[in-house]
């Protein structure tokens, strides 16, 4: 259907450029020599994507 593929579409597009902008700052960090903030900048998003991964998880089971 056409709702489905603007849906997939415009999904597919966001979830590239916010990886690529993620990508992006980690290497300018890492390219500047800020080797802690580009760790804390990896690290900080690992750690609040797994958790925002556990809460929903948590939350679908709540039922």
């Amino acid at each position: 259907s056409p709702s489905m593929r603007l849906f997939l579409f415009i999904g597919l597009l966001g979830g590239f450029t916010t990886f690529s902008t993620f990508g992006y700052e980690a290497m300018a960090m890492l390219r500047d020599k800020e080797l802690l903030y580009a760790f804390l900048y990896v690290g900080g998003h690992l750690i609040v994507g797994f958790a925002a991964v556990a809460l929903g998880y948590g939350l679908s089971n709540l039922r």
